[in-house]
């Protein structure tokens, strides 16, 4: 609510700013918070709908009935579903009500209509009359895609594929000229350039790709059966034989094992991969000065010294260790967790607080690179186990192991 009472706006004329003047209306279109705020607002209108559909007499549309779908969003458009009678619409208006009254916000009769099928006409007009919008006429147009009471038809489709065809050309039309770009992981991201790409040559190049692997597909076929799979042929073994294969990892697991925050893990595999950009790597391409290492000052900044024997990233370690009651040695910590004799509740709890370490030495890493402020480790230790605390809350199962629930309440990460 301070984002949106303070915000203030000023006015571009010709390329020059001009003006400084508060927001009295709320949040303007456009701004960064109005979605969140949009949602936020939806959310207490879905939980009106959800409460009165199941409360009231009220019957959902036939073919919304198994999932009790009563309404869609998406942006600021609202779709509203139920069974053509009145009774159902009333439910839906008093929740609009109930809505209005709360947030001040209104439905718009001229800006909404009403759709039918198979509903009788008096009381379709009744319906009309007590909910004061307009009837609209089947198929109508949202998002670009006909909305029918039926199954689309190729006929429907058709103005989506003149669409795609319309951004390939525009997309071939134009000459694209990448420089050569830093990459972080190969596999993932790569440079290229291309000119002059129009639909014929992406027609042209699909044909041939198709031609080029005819004769790697014919490996898989002996006497003319395919021997990959007992099936027969399935694209799944075909992907199998025509992908490329990559180098095994034993880390992977760990990584990407459930108890971790995805942001935390994307870091984490980003270290396993030594794929981040630290002042050895950048020194090398001539872009820093020095690979003094931001923490400590007292090594060079790659992957292994920031992340393993950083005085700073030792410090975390011992205290994150010591409150959980394990040993956390200068090493390759996720491998050594993921291969230690713990429970698999342990062991996953242990890679979450090693994996989020990593995340919060690199945050901290940037911040001193851009700010020269970083925070003490026990102010890093401290947020690493109120986030442990918060997973064990949300993700624990009730029948634990009695070396689990001990070690749990031991280092107090049961709330």
């Amino acid at each position: 609510m301070e984002c949106t009472r303070t915000a203030s706006y000023s006015l571009v004329l010709n390329g020059e700013t001009f003006g400084h003047f508060k927001g009295a209306q709320g949040l303007r279109q456009g701004d960064p918070l109005s979605p969140l705020l949009f949602t936020i607002a939806m959310e207490y209108l879905s939980r009106i709908l959800a409460y009165t559909t199941a409360t009231f007499p009220f019957k959902f549309h036939p073919l919304c009935s198994p999932l009790n779908l009563s309404h869609l969003m998406f942006a600021d458009d609202l779709l509203l579903f139920c069974k053509g009678d009145v009774k159902s619409i009333m439910v839906i208006l008093r929740s609009f009500s109930t809505f209005s009254h709360a947030s001040g916000l209104q439905m718009n009769p001229t800006k909404t209509n009403a759709f039918f099928n198979g509903v009788p006409t008096n009381i379709k007009h009744e319906i009309l009359q007590i909910s004061g919008v307009h009837e609209g006429s089947l198929p109508f147009r949202y998002l670009g895609v006909p909305i029918t009471c039926g199954r689309m038809s190729k006929l429907d489709c058709n103005i989506l594929v003149e669409k795609l065809i319309t951004r390939i050309r525009s997309f071939g039309s134009k000459k694209l000229s990448y420089s050569g770009r830093l990459v972080l992981v190969s596999s993932v991201l790569t440079t290229f350039g291309m000119e002059g790409l129009t639909l014929s040559d992406v027609l042209d190049w699909g044909w041939k790709s198709v031609c080029r692997i005819k004769d790697k597909l014919a490996a898989g076929y002996s006497n003319g059966h395919w021997v990959l799979d007992t099936k027969g042929y399935t694209v799944q073994s075909g992907y199998d034989l025509l992908r490329q294969k990559f180098q095994t990892v034993s880390w992977h697991k760990q990584v990407w094992n459930p108890w971790c925050i995805p942001k935390h893990q994307f870091i984490a595999w980003l270290v396993a991969r030594e794929a981040l950009l630290l002042k050895e790597r950048l020194l090398s391409l001539g872009i820093a000065v020095d690979a003094d290492c931001l923490l400590c000052g007292k090594g060079i900044e790659n992957h292994v010294h920031l992340f393993q024997t950083c005085e700073y990233a030792r410090k975390i370690y011992t205290e994150l260790g010591t409150l959980l009651d394990v040993a956390l040695p200068a090493t390759d910590l996720i491998s050594l967790i993921g291969s230690g004799q713990h429970s698999k509740l342990k062991k996953g709890i242990l890679l979450c607080a090693v994996i989020a370490a990593q995340y919060h030495i690199w945050i901290q890493r940037n911040q001193a690179r851009v700010a020269d402020c970083i925070l003490r480790p026990n102010l890093v230790v401290s947020q690493i186990m109120k986030l442990l605390r918060m997973r064990v809350s949300s993700r624990l199962q009730p029948n634990l192991v009695n070396l689990d629930v001990m070690w749990l309440s031991s280092v107090k990460l049961r709330l």
